[in-house]
């Protein structure tokens, strides 16, 4: 009896690693598909009644080859603007895009300031954006990631409401 326990034990641990291995994404780690970055953008996007963000993949390779070029992790911005920059302990994707969404608490609407940063909330449901396309590097440290999203048209600019 006990020997047929540790052979269904086997198997359902076979099993379940099975399952998992299948289910990664694409991307490196949860939290970092297309989808993902897209989808965690529509959302205050839909709320705010704007029209839906679509993923391209010309603005993921800009996004990415910043982040490969950036593994000292510096929030530095390429050139181009229109563009989001997070950091942070094993971050990803969906958690970088709320990060964004969280600054909405600092803007206010009915004057078009912030009251402190949230500049990255503004490019994020700027009306006229159309396209994203995000990236993601591990840090040099080891323990950290630089995540980076670009936009097209890019948004931000003095004395224009966001939406």
């Amino acid at each position: 009896m006990g020997h047929w326990c540790h052979i269904s034990l086997v198997l359902a641990i076979f099993i379940s690693v099975l399952h998992l291995s299948s289910a990664q994404p694409q991307y490196e780690g949860e939290g970092n598909s297309p989808d993902d970055y897209v989808n965690q953008h529509n959302c205050i996007r839909r709320v705010l009644n704007l029209q839906p963000l679509k993923w391209c993949d010309k603005l993921a390779q800009r996004a990415q080859a910043w982040a490969d070029k950036r593994k000292d992790c510096e929030l530095i911005h390429s050139e181009g603007g229109g563009e989001n920059l997070a950091y942070g302990a094993d971050l990803n994707g969906l958690w970088a895009v709320q990060l964004w969404i969280d600054e909405r608490l600092d803007y206010d609407h009915s004057k078009n300031e912030c009251t402190a940063m949230c500049g990255h909330y503004t490019q994020v449901v700027w009306n006229t954006t159309e396209r994203v396309g995000c990236g993601k590097s591990k840090c040099d440290n080891g323990w950290a990631n630089f995540v980076v999203c670009n936009y097209d048209p890019p948004g931000n600019y003095i004395g224009s409401y966001p939406y």
